[in-house]
C-alpha cells in the first residue's frame, strides 16, 4: 500500500512539474521525443563535406498543443525553415554547400510527440 502511495505522489509531482515548467523526454534521432508544455530549443551542429548537396530532415509527430520550428543556419544566417503544428510527417531537403551548419529545433508550449532524423546526402537530379 505504501509503494502505491509513493508511486501516486511521484506521478502527481511529475504532472505538477510538467504543467508548471514543461517536460521533454527522449533522445533524437534514435528515439521519439515526448513533450508536455515544453518551450525550448535543441541545437545540432552538422558538418557538410564536398560531396553533399542537401541536408535531409525527416520530421513526424503529433502536437495537440504548441508549435515546432525547424531552422537550418550557416554562419548565423538562416538557410531554411519549416513550421509545424497538429499532425505532420514530412521529409524536408535544404540545399547546402560544404561547411558547418547548425540545425535548430525550436518548440513553443509543445504537447505531444515528435520524431526527428537528419542526414547530409547527395541527391540525383
Amino acid at each position: 500500500m505504501r509503494s502505491l502511495l509513493v508511486l501516486a505522489l511521484a506521478a502527481l509531482g511529475l504532472y505538477w512539474y510538467a504543467e508548471r515548467y514543461g517536460l521533454a523526454v527522449g533522445y533524437p534521432p534514435f528515439l521519439p521525443v515526448f513533450y508536455w508544455k515544453y518551450t525550448g530549443e535543441a541545437r545540432y551542429p552538422v558538418r557538410v563535406t564536398g560531396l553533399y548537396d542537401a541536408l535531409k530532415v525527416k520530421v513526424s509527430g503529433k502536437l495537440s498543443e504548441g508549435r515546432l520550428r525547424v531552422v537550418l543556419l550557416k554562419d548565423g544566417r538562416e538557410v531554411g525553415e519549416r513550421r509545424y503544428s497538429g499532425a505532420f510527417q514530412e521529409e524536408v531537403r535544404f540545399g547546402v554547400a560544404p561547411g558547418d551548419y547548425l540545425l535548430r529545433f525550436e518548440l513553443e508550449e509543445a504537447k505531444g510527440q515528435v520524431r526527428y532524423d537528419w542526414v547530409a546526402t547527395k541527391f540525383a537530379p
